[in-house]
């Protein structure tokens, strides 16, 4: 198991990210989670005067990063602890590669989301690290100095952090998005983004910004506007939900060494299921939250349906996941469905072993539903 949620930046990347910046007049760096360090040396070979002050909570890593770069500081210590001892509003820029993780929402971190940000997570239990790791680069960062931040696709791109980044891209600016290939990183597989978040009140929310995806082939460059990072993701032209199934099979699920849904067959009809709460989230797998509907895909229990109970857990390539955004909608579906699947299913079943079912067969019925 990676310790601590390590995650390294590979060489390739780390070049990238600081061939983007413009550090020519930039004296002072921070890195938060700062590893092994690999984004130190690509800035420094562009900027020698640049000295950096890094945070990290593994002892080695602090001592080969001492060893490596004397006349910089190096602290051995918790990120995200509110007391750690650095001076807000001091830094010209931050580079960060943070944990790819939950963690549970404890007093301290709601202090760290501070005003406008804690509404989004009321009620919450857990929170996503890189959201953490967001806030508190920008807390340390000079007015006008930017952020470059490494996020897993969920950060960017789900539907459940879409208000957070409303409210992220409303206060802060971001000016530039690249898009890495997969195994971008050592040890995930995991599709990434680097963000750049500049420290200033943005224009507007409608503006374009520079949009790069890299792969082997090379860099893509196109634009993407700001709003389209937090509009909803629903996928019925508008209509109050998402929907998807698991990306990985049972097998794969299994050697996650995670619990996971599948469609087992000693579970009850339209009963709620409950798994061990883990607070790593495994990259390159999907996840059901709490109160989505699970629906078996395929095999003998097709159209089984059952709702998550606990905060989350891995869906194998046999279910698919039902979220509705919408409760009006929620609650007609479940007036419904009961009632009329056992019809519906031998109606829109296909194959002829495995029978199976469709996520466009169950938008067409819920479209249906007027």
């Amino acid at each position: 198991m990676v310790e601590l949620n390590q995650y390294y930046t590979s060489e390739a990347t780390s070049f990238l990210l600081a061939s983007m910046l413009d550090i020519a007049h930039v004296q002072s760096c921070l890195e938060l989670s700062a590893g092994e360090g690999a984004l130190i040396e690509p800035i420094k070979k562009l900027n020698q005067l640049v000295r950096f002050t890094t945070v990290d909570l593994d002892t080695q890593n602090t001592d080969k990063l001492k060893a490596k770069y004397p006349e910089d500081t190096h602290i051995c210590g918790d990120a995200l602890d509110l007391n750690l001892n650095l001076n807000v509003n001091s830094f010209d820029l931050a580079v960060c590669n943070p944990p790819f993780s939950y963690a549970e929402l404890s007093e301290s971190y709601r202090q760290l989301l501070g005003r406008d940000f804690t509404p989004i997570f009321n009620g919450s239990s857990r929170i996503r690290m890189e959201v953490l790791f967001i806030l508190r680069n920008l807390t340390f960062l000079k007015q006008g100095a930017t952020l470059a931040i490494i996020v897993p696709d969920f950060i960017f791109t789900s539907n459940a952090l879409s208000n957070f980044r409303e409210i992220l891209f409303s206060k802060f600016t971001l000016s530039q998005v690249v898009e890495c290939e997969h195994k971008s990183f050592k040890r995930t597989e995991a599709k990434t983004y680097i963000l750049f978040i500049r420290k200033c009140d943005p224009k507007n929310v409608n503006y374009s910004v520079p949009y790069a995806m890299l792969s082997s082939g090379g860099i893509k460059n196109k634009e993407i506007k700001i709003n389209s990072t937090f509009s909803k993701l629903n996928l019925d032209e508008g209509v109050g939900y998402t929907i998807f199934r698991g990306s990985n099979s049972s097998k794969e699920c299994r050697l996650s060494g995670r619990p996971f849904h599948h469609n087992y067959s000693g579970i009850g009809e339209l009963s709620g299921v409950s798994y061990e709460i883990n607070a790593e989230l495994v990259v390159g797998f999907k996840y059901a939250l709490k109160g989505d509907i699970l629906i078996h895909r395929v095999g003998r229990n097709v159209g089984k349906t059952v709702f998550l109970d606990s905060d989350s857990v891995i869906v194998s390539d046999c279910i698919i996941v039902l979220r509705f955004l919408d409760s009006k909608l929620r609650s007609t579906f479940l007036d419904h469905w009961p009632l009329h699947k056992k019809e519906w299913v031998l109606e829109n079943q296909k194959g002829t072993c495995a029978k199976n079912i469709s996520i466009s067969s169950i938008r067409n019925y819920i479209s249906s539903l007027g």
